[in-house]
């Protein structure tokens, strides 16, 4: 079953961690609007994708998907590998988070044995 790992103050937005099935997933009203899905191996986790579903962009629930998934992980102290382009582009903007992402290509290969 999913955990609720964050709700807005209005608590129309959540963010869910579904561990059975490898990925967070932001609703909005109780609707699906988009996902963060990713690999894991004990601690080692590898992010792979993110998505929000067109009717859903511009406003915002990717970036409370990501924020809230890295600062779970973080909670964690998860090592974290990175092999999304939507990520890279939030950790560009959010450099706090940078430090928790194991760069090296040794965390990626270990993910995925």
């Amino acid at each position: 079953m999913p955990k609720v790992l964050w709700t807005d103050t209005s608590g129309s937005i959540r963010v869910l961690k579904d561990e059975d099935n490898r990925f967070y997933e932001v609703q909005e009203d109780g609707n699906y609007a988009g996902l963060l899905a990713y690999e894991r191996k004990g601690t080692r986790y590898s992010l792979t994708h993110t998505y929000v579903q067109e009717g859903y962009r511009g406003r915002g629930l990717g970036t409370a998907l990501i924020r809230e998934v890295l600062t779970d992980l973080e909670k964690e102290r998860a090592a974290v590998a990175n092999r999304c382009p939507v990520v890279d582009r939030f950790v560009e903007k959010h450099p706090q988070f940078r430090e928790m992402l194991d760069l090296s290509s040794q965390a990626v290969d270990d993910a995925h044995d």
